[in-house]
Formats: C-alpha cells, structure tokens, sequence
C-alpha cells in the first residue's frame, strides 16, 4: 500500500513539473457550429440562422510565464428569412478575423495556472443578401478592437498537452459598415459577458 502512495505522488511531482518556459510553443485548432431559429415576437418572421467557424491559434513564450500569440479564424453566417412581406432571402456573412495577443501565466498550484490574455483584432467581412430584386444587396464593413480576458484557465495535462477554460471578461469593437461610396455608417459595442464557457485544447512542442 506505502508502494502504490509513493508511485502516486511521483506522480503528482512529475506533473508539477510541467510548466511554460521561455522557447516553449504551441499550436491549437477550432471548429465550431451553431444551427437554429428564433422567432420575431409581433410578427410571423421565422428565421433560420447558421454559423460556422474555424481557426487556429499559435503561441510562444517569450520569457518565462509571459506569452505571445496570433490567432486567425474564418466566421461565416448564413441566414434563411421567410414570410417577411411575403418574401424570403438568405443573408450571407464570410468574415476573416485577425488576432495578435498576449497573456501572462500565474501559478495556482502544480499544474493550473490563472491565464488574464489582453488582445486586439482587426475583422473584415463580405455581407451578401440574395433574393428577389427588392432584398438583393452586398456590402463590406471592417471591425477593429480589443478585449480582456479576465476568467481565463490552463490546466497542464501533460508536457506536450493542456486544456484551457475561458469564462469571460470584457470587450470593445468598432464596425465601419460600407453599403455605397455615400452610405455607410459605425457602430461601437462594449461588452461585458460572463455567461459562455470557452473550453480549448493545445499542444505544446
């Protein structure tokens, strides 16, 4: 019995000892995908939307704990809408998103680390309405923008694997959107969500 509780907690400090150093790297990949419909209340307007998004990130330790990154991802949104005035289009939206990062690595125990990222984008993105004559339009806008991470977790599994938790923080962007040469028009957003679990995975080399 003291054999097998000496072999677990070698264990245990074999684990500790994974942690990220200066040099280290790593890469992860994404896939996500969102189907479903809402409803327009006071109104017979269903429409049905679909998302879709793929990515990859790639970071580097550029000192101990202190992390550079770049993430790049390719969104796209299709939207079928029916029974609006008696006609139906379908709304496309193809994005691609570019975001250099950084975050710093708190120890929290042997293997778990507090991860706060700050980071910036930049998203350009092809809007295109097809449909009757009356519907039918295409359009361009361009996002810029920054966030902080700020409930953001890696658990370090093994020295080439880790599972990283995000749960939330803050968030700015600016969207120019461009319909002609004399209309367009900006929005800016501030949000703040802690409402949605980011879970992810990387390997590291």
């Amino acid at each position: 019995m003291k054999k097998i509780l000496l072999y677990a907690v070698a264990m245990l400090i074999s684990v500790a000892a994974f942690a990220q150093k200066k040099g280290d790297m790593y890469v992860s990949g994404f896939f996500s995908a969102d189907l479903g419909s809402y409803s327009v209340s006071s109104s017979d307007w269903h429409p049905f939307e679909s998302s879709f998004e793929a990515g990859a990130k790639y970071g580097y330790f550029v000192a101990d704990k202190l992390r550079l990154g770049m993430e790049v991802s390719v969104p796209f949104t299709t939207s079928l809408n029916e029974e609006m005035d008696g006609e139906s289009y379908r709304y496309n939206t193809l994005s691609l998103l570019i975001s250099p990062n950084v975050a710093y690595y708190v120890p929290m125990g042997d293997n778990c680390h507090y991860t706060p990222e700050l980071g910036f984008g930049y998203q350009i993105d092809k809007q295109q309405t097809k449909g009757t004559e009356l519907y039918a339009s295409s359009s361009n806008s361009t996002t810029w923008g920054a966030y902080l991470d700020i409930l953001a977790f890696e658990f370090k599994v093994s020295e080439k694997l880790s599972i990283g938790a995000n749960l939330g923080g803050i968030s700015f962007a600016s969207s120019n959107y461009i319909y002609s040469e004399t209309e367009t028009y900006k929005i800016n957003q501030f949000v703040c969500d802690f409402s949605n679990v980011i879970v992810d995975f990387k390997y590291y080399f």
